[in-house]
């Protein structure tokens, strides 16, 4: 049996699943039941390792390219959106498509082109090369928008006129994470308005809010996610500027017992496309000596997309 220095573990909640995961890896099981393998996905379907696997297993085969899709083949577009250009793309392909995009994301890509036709200058803030970011910015001309992934560029930017600028954002970043930012770029162009309705995601936030109650409680978090997932690389990064040592592990297997060494508290929480089971895992290991776990709850969350009507039809 391992033997542990901590006591206590303290689990977040919410933690793993977000709706929008949830709708995409439910979209995936139905179209596989619809359609004979092989299924094509363009991405990976969320970013979770232990999901694309499961998935690979089952007769999906995830591309980047459209390229390496056969003709007339049957295709899903990953949670986290794509633009226009891959749809026409495989219109000529002849590709059967079922869009597993986040109801959240498309609310961004539906702003950015009715900004854009109303003459607003766009700033998008996200991170470079995300498949959400690169969705968005495909909606609208080159012209009509500018990325910014950091401070320095938010500093630096000169869009082509003082009139008429909005910034949108990448879902999966926080009110925390864009607040420098946004704050720059008010302070630089006094005009620039925001969205009507926040475009931070309701699941990023609250696991974002429950990490902060972990770090009141933990001497260490682990973090349970895929290095892809820009949802869980962020709330590891919040754990540490909060000043507690944190980990990201895509399961038990990669946890460290030098990490544990003089910790007296542990918290585990998870990323948004992390599956309950891979989850338990972790808590499993961690409690082996039959350490207490205690949940925190933040918040509960309840809410639930619906599934396109087309993919239950025969």
């Amino acid at each position: 049996m391992r033997q542990f220095s901590y006591k206590k573990i303290y689990l977040a909640s919410p933690r793993g699943f977000c709706a929008g995961v949830r709708r995409a890896i439910n979209i995936t099981n139905l179209v596989l039941k619809k359609h004979r393998p092989p299924i094509y996905v363009r991405h990976q379907i969320v970013h979770n390792r232990h999901v694309v696997s499961d998935f690979e297993k089952k007769g999906v085969i995830f591309v980047d390219d459209l390229k390496e899709v056969p003709n007339n083949s049957v295709i899903i577009f990953s949670a986290h959106g794509s633009s226009p250009n891959l749809y026409k793309e495989a219109k000529k392909k002849n590709l059967k498509v079922y869009d597993a995009v986040c109801p959240l994301v498309t609310k961004v890509h539906l702003e950015a082109k009715r900004y854009e036709k109303e003459g607003y200058f766009i700033f998008y803030v996200g991170h470079k090369d995300h498949p959400e970011p690169i969705g968005v910015l495909g909606e609208v001309s080159p012209q009509s928008i500018a990325l910014i992934s950091n401070l320095s560029e938010a500093k630096k930017i000169q869009p082509p006129q003082t009139e008429k600028l909005i910034v949108l954002n990448q879902t999966t970043l926080s009110l925390d994470d864009t607040k420098e930012i946004i704050n720059c770029l008010q302070y630089r162009f006094p005009k620039l308005i925001l969205p009507p309705n926040s475009d931070i995601c309701f699941s990023t936030q609250n696991r974002q809010n429950a990490v902060k109650e972990l770090t009141k409680k933990a001497d260490l978090i682990i973090v349970v996610g895929s290095k892809e997932s820009s949802n869980s690389n962020r709330l590891r990064e919040l754990a540490e500027r909060s000043g507690i040592p944190a980990y990201l592990v895509d399961d038990e297997s990669e946890i460290k017992g030098i990490w544990l060494k003089n910790i007296r508290t542990v918290g585990i929480t998870a990323g948004a496309s992390v599956p309950e089971k891979i989850i338990q895992g972790v808590v499993k290991y961690l409690s082996a000596n039959r350490v207490k776990v205690e949940e925190i709850e933040v918040v509960k969350e309840n809410i639930n997309f619906p599934i396109p009507k087309e993919i239950h039809e025969n």
